[in-house]
């Protein structure tokens, strides 16, 4: 603007200036950390016909008026008492903290509702102005993720210790947190029928894996699929009759996206600002979406490079985006190390997820930032995930029922030794579960090293090797003596 006189925020609404209108509201709003960018393009203004359903994303636009930008803006709709049509376009007035209430839409009848609304949820109080309605306000802090861990600036421990976060979000209570969090699985193993399954459970408010989760919105990007796939792939895990589905109106599906440096930070924010509560993201696969790497970085450096944008997005939204991957064909000590790549891609993450299969059967097993680690033995039929328990002791309990059949089919005591080689187990395995079944009644130790049945009495301190040694001599000792 060349004009001596810098208009107001008030002055664009009068006069109906949508394109000055979307770039003063998108500056304001990047200038200060806000989270509304409005861009009301072919849109006439006013109190009556404002709708935030018109505002969209805008990118690359600077004010005119620069003093204008740095005023906060903020929409707010749903005012409660009011119609669902009455929304308000409220900033503050840096001068003066004042917040203004600049515009508002719907039946006339709700204005000053609206205004009473607006100042009760910002627990302030009110004040009538000629021109415009204002409530004084203290400005926002942005939001902070609880499971950000990398503060701007040092801070000294006695007031670190001082402070308060907010509590983990857990949009799978237990398995999927806010943050970024990968998930590996071998092809064809069902990874992406689990993360289909965890998008439906958060969008309907529905379980997944045992879980009840709160609901909220979901995008899923389903980049490896079709509409037809997806489609049929929902039918199979969703109950066949009509009346009995949850509404999924909450989840958003998506076979396109573009790379994690072409874009799509931008496509999830365009998601996010639309949703009423978003609460997760999956990205299906991450080879669709990873950069290229460059020239210049090592391996390490490009995967953890092509996965940072996506957790600082993810912490900085207070959102869990799951990016599901592949993992490499052989085994390893280490669960995560399975993950397809370098460490980089498992470093850059806050959680990691790894669906697996080995000779016990399925097993997902997670560590993270935030969540406990956890083992599950899992169980996979028509589609569906489901839990069979912790892995370990689903193991643990084979193995006892092993050992209870090896004692129980004993003629005497048995050691650990041969216990061992009837049930084809470790001897080292086994000395800890022993002492864990006599504890739980499940084997009774006879003497030192030899253990029994407890439905067995009356045996001897012999073990069972030693029993039948001694029956053979028996054997033996009769037929000497017929000769």
């Amino acid at each position: 603007m060349n004009s001596a006189q810098p208009e107001t925020l008030l002055d664009l609404i009068g006069a109906a200036e949508s394109e000055r209108l979307a770039s003063f509201f998108y500056s304001s709003m990047a200038r200060t950390g806000g989270s509304i960018m409005v861009a009301p393009e072919g849109l006439a203004f006013d109190d009556s016909t404002f709708k935030r359903e018109l505002l969209a994303p805008r990118a690359n636009s600077e004010p005119d008026d620069i003093n204008e930008a740095l005023r906060w803006c903020v929409v707010v709709d749903n005012i409660p008492e009011c119609d669902t049509d009455t929304a308000a376009i409220v900033y503050l007035d840096r001068d003066t903290g004042n917040v203004i209430v600049a515009a508002l839409s719907g039946p006339a009848h709700d204005c000053d509702v609206a205004i009473r609304m607006v100042a009760r949820d910002l627990k302030v109080e009110q004040a009538n102005a000629p021109t415009r309605k204002t409530v004084v306000i203290e400005v926002p802090a942005p939001a902070q993720a609880a499971n950000d861990n990398r503060p701007a600036t040092a801070i000294d421990a006695q007031s670190l210790l001082s402070m308060e976060f907010p509590p983990v979000v857990y949009v799978v209570p237990g398995v999927i947190a806010e943050g970024l969090t990968i998930l590996g699985g071998r092809p064809k193993l069902g990874k992406s029928w689990l993360a289909l399954s965890a998008a439906i459970a958060v969008a309907s408010g529905g379980t997944v894996l045992g879980e009840q989760c709160e609901q909220g919105d979901a995008l899923y990007l389903a980049l490896e699929d079709n509409q037809r796939r997806l489609q049929d792939r929902l039918k199979t895990l969703l109950p066949a009759l009509k009346s009995m589905r949850p509404d999924l109106s909450r989840l958003q599906l998506d076979t396109e996206a573009p790379k994690i440096d072409g874009g799509l930070i931008e496509r999830l924010d365009a998601w996010r600002i639309a949703a009423v509560n978003p609460r997760m993201v999956i990205i299906d696969t991450l080879a669709m979406v990873r950069p290229l790497k460059k020239r210049t970085q090592d391996a390490y450096e490009a995967d953890y490079a092509a996965l940072s944008p996506l957790q600082r997005y993810a912490s900085e939204h207070r959102l869990a985006v799951v990016v599901v991957t592949h993992v490499r064909k052989m085994e390893a000590a280490d669960p995560l190390e399975m993950i397809s790549g370098t460490n980089g891609l498992t470093g850059a993450a806050d959680s990691i997820l790894v669906l697996n299969r080995d000779t016990d059967g399925p097993k997902l097993y997670g560590r993270g930032r935030d969540i406990k680690e956890l083992e599950k033995a899992m169980r996979f039929e028509n589609g569906r995930w489901s839990v069979l328990g912790d892995a370990v002791e689903m193991k643990l309990s084979a193995e006892r029922r092993e050992v209870i059949a090896a004692l129980e089919d004993a003629v005497g005591p048995m050691s650990p030794a041969e216990i061992a080689k009837v049930i084809g187990k470790p001897k080292g395995n086994l000395n800890v579960l022993l002492t864990k079944m006599v504890r739980d009644g499940e084997a009774v130790k006879v003497s030192y090293g030899l253990y029994a049945h407890p439905g067995k009495t009356g045996q001897s301190g012999k073990s069972s090797e030693e029993s039948n040694q001694s029956n053979h001599s028996k054997v033996v000792t009769q037929g000497e003596a017929a000769a």
